[in-house]
């Protein structure tokens, strides 16, 4: 017996040791105050509403604690909960209390900066509208675009009432046709980002593209012939006919003054054939020239 009443009082000893640690490492661990952004979250949303506007996912939290545990805290370990359960259309207003953010233990909520969060809802509407594939880009001169087709030519959208009610189509991302001479495929993204907007199938629209070469040709008379490389002197003949081609709606506008011709007189000798060459442009290509050469004299006295 005597046995067991030393071996209790050792327990007890201990226990005064370890209580008296205990205390001296909680009163040498000052009670601070820290604000913070933390996550805010959305829960129980009915079906039927969409929020409208734009919604905060973050707020303000003033919280209260041990410095060694606030300083380890991190804001994924904090939340704040509104509870959507049971709301109407229209604009509301949800109170957000200390009560409504979760904390680890030991951590105190003071204050929730904004103390309200304003929230519009609408009621859900769907509506099938066309795509519209954007196109961007020129083909190579001498070709146009025949044919421009998207599949799906159309798609459902859900969203909110007063969008999805002004809503007539939806459109893709870009397509280049930069500098293409044939068919043009691509699977891109139907764009409803800005608008709030959700697909109710895939997102993904398949565009072809129609090129094909243009067949509008036109005859431009009487082009006048520059002389470069030399100054002065005579070209026989001084004018040319040009036969181009290119889209209709350009080559029908075109007139004698839109077109360049020229020799290169540098390094060829007077007397000889001097080819005629046309500047380049993406508006058109050059098909013929007539004559394809000229003649070049030297003026009077030179050599």
């Amino acid at each position: 017996m005597a046995r067991l009443r030393i071996r209790h009082v050792g327990l007890k000893l201990l226990s005064i040791v370890v209580a008296t640690l205990l205390w001296m490492v909680v009163t040498g661990d000052p009670v601070v105050e820290r604000t913070m952004r933390v996550g805010l979250e959305l829960q129980r949303a009915p079906a039927g509403l969409e929020l409208v506007g734009a919604v905060p996912d973050s707020v303000a939290v003033r919280v209260r604690g041990p410095a060694s545990r606030l300083s380890g805290l991190a804001p994924a370990d904090v939340s704040a909960v509104v509870d959507l359960d049971g709301v109407k259309a229209g604009r509301r207003l949800f109170p957000l209390a200390p009560s409504q953010v979760t904390t680890p233990f030991g951590v105190e909520v003071m204050q929730v900066t904004p103390p309200a969060l304003p929230l519009t809802f609408e009621a859900t509407a769907s509506a099938v509208v066309p795509v519209r594939p954007r196109v961007e880009g020129t083909p190579v001169p001498g070709h146009s675009v025949t044919n421009v087709s998207v599949t799906p030519s159309q798609v459902r959208v859900d969203g909110p009432e007063s969008v999805v009610r002004g809503l007539t189509e939806v459109f893709t991302e870009v397509v280049s046709i930069e500098r293409a001479t044939s068919l043009v495929r691509e699977a891109v993204t139907i764009d409803t980002s800005d608008s709030g907007l959700r697909l109710a199938g895939s997102a993904t629209a398949v565009v072809t593209i129609t090129i094909a070469a243009d067949t509008t040709e036109r005859t431009l008379v009487e082009v006048p012939i520059l002389l470069r490389g030399r100054a002065g002197g005579q070209l026989t003949p001084a004018a040319a006919s040009v036969t181009i081609q290119g889209a209709g709606e350009i080559v029908r506008d075109l007139t004698a003054r839109d077109i360049t011709l020229f020799v290169d007189a540098q390094r060829d000798a007077p007397g000889r054939d001097l080819v005629v060459q046309a500047e380049s442009s993406p508006r058109y290509v050059v098909r013929s020239i007539v004559p394809p050469t000229v003649k070049y004299r030297q003026p009077a006295g030179r050599r």
